[in-house]
């Protein structure tokens, strides 16, 4: 166009996998007479599940209603049981949803029924049953403060119970309407977009106001993604363009292709020999045995941890010395900013529905970094996992809550680089890596609460065992050599944190203690055997397998304790073929490098 400066550019959004379908299960007419199930995952709401059901009885008494938690992992059991009545009530919702959302799975079995929610949560419950295909699932939110108000006091729940009944009983009993049976389709436009400005400085502020508006940016300016750009960008991989990675991307369930991999690395302003290590990245982040979910849309403010070993990373000049996690170099950093622009655009996030309560800065580029290999005194952590020195790989595990990171060292001081010594730091090391052991004794002591304890897993049971929590380590070189110098390996260090408070056999009833003793036939827990199953024996309190430790940064400086938990191992997904007790951090191999080296 004549006196006008046209900005094509590639578009990043992914297209969503499921199809929209509306409600087909007519809603039962009346309560009276009919069996109506109140079903809880998290131990949080048994009060006000408990209180619901117990009103809706007494209100409604030919009515059967019970009251039951149920589990997020077995739908189909899940299914099984709700056949069995006619309705569901289901909640109530708390926290981020998981890679399926059940009342979905429930309504598209023709079981009607109801989703609920505090009000807070109300944007995320509804973003999660459009991305699971199903826009017009009822949900009843409850107001956030007369949840709160109650305190956690079973006593306080009744009359937040009484006050939400009528819309329950509403929402379990209203016909259904057309807008409900048939929602309109989600229609998106995933062809190039275009900009026209008197210049090109007109035009590119066009672009940038326009992705920040559709939620498109991370806030920050971005690199237009122009056909240009994104045909450079793919001269780093010999990867087909058009190729499908197995596995979607959540929250949204995004298909994710090559090439919408390569228009959000242009956007973060990586460059093309970066693109096969943010494939990696990303391939490892929508496998289905990763609980990408959880990472990405929780309330806990998550991030990403995302290790890159071997050749390449020394090749692409990353950061493994000071401020390795902070901003300064770009090869981290962009890699890392690719990563979040490709769950953005491809799992179609909505920062302030899935950027948790209070927001998490690492998230513009999460925590890459790449151990200092030539300070280290062992092996880099992908070698012992069985990887050659000569394999480039990436590791990405999901950082839980941000108080997992501590600092070894009295603080107190003003430098910040004083140790307790090496007996001191080793305690340091164990606590926050296992935690307390009082509060892990009060909770193998016969508390229902699932959060309360950890899962430990082998045989296809899942029982409950002290803090077999997924944590990483990474250790400043110089408090390494000292470990090292004292005869400590990296497997000899995570046996001594595994069993510095090793449980007394004794202190297990003997239900939990038979599915030890199962476990420990098996052989999959390291560090636990028979010989441990008796008097005067001990259980370890962590699965080292669960333990990553690294080395990173100064020769004299600080380390650092992540608690994770994304990397599941299926145990919430469907995948199968996955043993629960294998070591949760997924590693793969880079391969289809086309401009560097290494990961060819």
């Amino acid at each position: 166009m004549e006196g006008k400066y046209v900005l094509e550019v590639c578009n990043p959004r992914g297209v969503r996998k499921e199809a929209i379908r509306g409600l087909t299960a007519p809603r039962i007419p009346t309560i009276e007479g009919k069996r109506i199930a109140v079903i809880y995952t998290l131990p949080e709401s048994v009060f006000f599940s408990r209180a619901l059901a117990k009103l809706m009885q007494e209100k409604y008494p030919t009515a059967k209603v019970d009251c039951m938690q149920v589990g997020i992992q077995t739908i189909e059991e899940n299914i099984a049981l709700l056949r069995k009545y006619d309705a569901y009530i289901d909640g109530v919702r708390l926290s981020g949803g998981w890679q399926t959302e059940p009342p979905v799975e429930y309504e598209k079995v023709g079981i009607p029924g109801i989703h609920m929610c505090m009000d807070t949560m109300l944007r995320q419950a509804q973003f999660s049953m459009l991305s699971h295909g199903m826009p017009t699932l009822r949900i009843v939110s409850i107001p956030a403060m007369k949840w709160i108000n109650c305190e956690n006091k079973p006593e306080k729940y009744p009359p937040v119970a009484e006050y939400m009944l009528d819309e329950v009983v509403r929402a379990l009993t209203d016909p259904l309407t057309e807008a409900e049976m048939n929602p309109p389709p989600c229609d998106f436009d995933f062809g190039n977009m275009f900009f026209e400005g008197k210049d090109y400085d007109e035009a590119l502020r066009k672009f940038q106001e326009y992705f920040v508006e559709k939620a498109m940016s991370d806030g920050l300016p971005v690199v237009p993604p122009t056909p240009g750009a994104v045909e450079a960008m793919l001269a780093g991989t010999s990867r087909d363009r058009n190729e499908v990675l197995e596995g979607v991307m959540q929250p949204g369930n995004g298909i994710v292709t090559i090439e919408k991999i390569a228009i959000n690395a242009v956007m973060a302003g990586a460059k093309p020999e970066y693109l096969p290590v943010i494939i990696t990245a990303v391939e490892l982040l929508i496998d289905p045995g990763f609980l990408s979910w959880h990472a990405l849309a929780a309330i806990n403010s998550d991030q990403l941890l995302i290790n890159v070993s071997g050749p390449i990373a020394r090749e692409l000049g990353m950061s493994c010395g000071g401020a390795f996690l902070g901003p300064g170099n770009s090869v981290n950093n962009t890699i890392g900013r690719a990563v979040s622009l490709c769950a953005l655009n491809l799992g179609w996030i909505e920062y302030e529905t899935h950027g948790g309560m209070y927001g998490q800065p690492s998230r513009f580029c999460n925590l890459v970094f790449t151990e200092n290999e030539e300070l280290s005194p062992w092996e880099t952590y992908s070698v012992s996992r069985g990887f050659s020195p000569e394999d480039s790989t990436v590791m990405v595990e999901e950082v839980f809550y941000i108080d997992g990171v501590f600092q070894l060292g009295d603080m107190a001081m003003p430098s910040g680089l004083w140790t307790r010594g090496i007996e001191g730091d080793l305690l340091t090391l164990v606590n926050k890596a296992v935690g307390d052991r009082p509060a892990l004794m009060t909770a193998i002591k016969g508390s229902d609460n699932i959060h309360a304890v950890s899962n430990f897993a082998g045989g296809g049971d899942i029982i409950p065992m002290l803090n077999g929590r997924t944590y990483a380590i990474i250790l400043y070189p110089g408090q390494a050599k000292q470990l090292a110098d004292a005869g400590y390996t990296r497997e000899s260090l995570a046996r001594y944190i595994a069993d510095y408070k090793a449980i007394p056999w004794e202190a297990f009833d003997e239900k939990v203690q038979a599915s030890i003793l199962k476990v420990a036939r098996s052989g999959k827990f390291p560090g636990l055997t028979e010989d441990n199953c008796r008097a005067g024996g001990k259980i370890p309190v962590m699965n080292t397998n669960r333990l990553a430790i690294f080395v990173a940064g100064h020769m004299s400086g600080q380390t650092l304790g992540f608690m994770c938990m994304g990397s599941y191992g299926g145990k919430f997904t469907k995948t199968v073929g996955v043993d629960p007790c294998d070591p949760p951090y997924h590693i793969k191999k880079i391969t289809g490098a086309t401009l560097t080296k290494a990961g060819r």
